[in-house]
């Protein structure tokens, strides 16, 4: 039956969003005249070559937020928040799921196996970068489905879920009803086809793609900001309301304005900030952290300097070109007052 096949497709290979690395950006930029590098970076999870980028600047702890992005997007989805998060000194790692952006991969599974991919990629910064006194997780459909399914993974303290499924069955069923309207009574006829076909072509079985049996933990360190668009038709806001209520820790949610796919309002995204940086960390110097990215900060200083020494140079060249025009302007004044008087000098002879 293709129209399985064809749902199967939109499941497990949505359309790839490619880009240049040049979308990224520069790689030194500074916000509040505080430098900050971004490194590019490759590693390996499942044997398949992931790409990920890290913006950091120093600090004396290393918070990192990892930002999951949707099912047919790629890290650039992530940049948004660059000068947001790293004013709060929260360092932003995005990176592309397998199958997604310049990332290997033929399939994304909706959570199953990124929450793996995630894992690695916080086992790669730890080790690459320094121990992280934080990890923070901020996921967007499937990325927040994603973050959730780590919620007992106790090197991460915060989780931003925004739309959020509770089931993967569930979303399915209820697109296969607004899809077929009145024919809504043949999805649990074709549901065992398509769930057999994941399985065999993905390696996941959309019935155990489930954040609601994740977010029950009950923790003092953890805390959880649930957010929806009240006009969502992909993934209803009733999903985020379930899991709300499915969570025990720390929590709040949020029903916005927009759909599935709107951009989050100022507001919203100054409340989210708000949220991350609720604790004040009391830990001491992070050395690991300093040491293994001495050379970044050394880099990102002498780039400030070299910016800075510009910046005067040019300020030298102007106030030297704005000395010379009000030398030739007091000339010009003089020169006319010279022959003002000339004429005033002929006119009396």
């Amino acid at each position: 039956m293709s129209f399985i096949s064809d749902y199967c497709k939109q499941i497990i290979r949505p359309p790839r969003r490619t880009y240049s690395t040049q979308q990224l950006g520069p790689k030194l930029r500074f916000i509040q005249s505080v430098p900050i590098i971004r490194e590019d970076f490759e590693f390996t999870s499942r044997q398949l070559k992931l790409q990920a980028s890290y913006f950091i600047s120093e600090s004396v702890h290393h918070r990192c937020l990892i930002y999951l992005h949707c099912n047919a997007s790629c890290r650039l989805e992530g940049l948004q928040y660059v000068d947001r998060l790293l004013a709060t000194g929260v360092n932003l790692c995005i990176f592309d799921f397998a199958g997604c952006g310049l990332s290997e991969g033929k399939y994304i599974t909706m959570g199953t196996y990124e929450s793996e991919d995630v894992k690695e990629l916080m086992n790669y910064i730890e080790c690459r970068f320094g121990k992280v006194d934080e990890f923070i997780l901020w996921g967007r459909s499937m990325g927040a489905v994603t973050a959730l399914m780590l919620s007992q993974d106790p090197r991460i303290t915060t989780y931003i879920a925004d739309s959020a499924f509770t089931q993967l069955r569930t979303v399915v069923e209820e697109l296969g009803q607004q899809k077929f309207g009145c024919f809504s009574f043949m999805i649990n006829g074709f549901m065992p086809f398509l769930r057999s076909k994941i399985i065999n072509e993905a390696q996941f079985d959309i019935d155990q793609v489930s954040p609601l049996n994740y977010v029950g933990i009950q923790s003092n360190s953890k805390r959880f900001y649930f957010l929806a668009g009240k006009t969502d038709q992909l993934v209803h806001p009733r999903h985020s309301q379930m899991l709300y209520e499915r969570c025990k820790s720390y929590k709040r949610l949020e029903l916005c304005d927009g759909n599935h796919n709107t951009t989050r309002q100022v507001e919203t995204l100054d409340k989210i900030s708000k949220f991350i940086n609720l604790l004040q960390l009391d830990l001491p110097f992070n050395t690991d952290y300093s040491n293994k990215c001495s050379k970044y900060f050394k880099e990102a200083q002498q780039c400030l300097n070299s910016y800075r020494m510009q910046q005067e140079e040019q300020e030298e060249q102007l106030k030297e070109y704005v000395k010379q025009l009000e030398r030739k302007s007091i000339l010009k004044s003089y020169q006319q007052q010279q022959r003002d008087l000339s004429d005033l000098e002929q006119y009396l002879e």
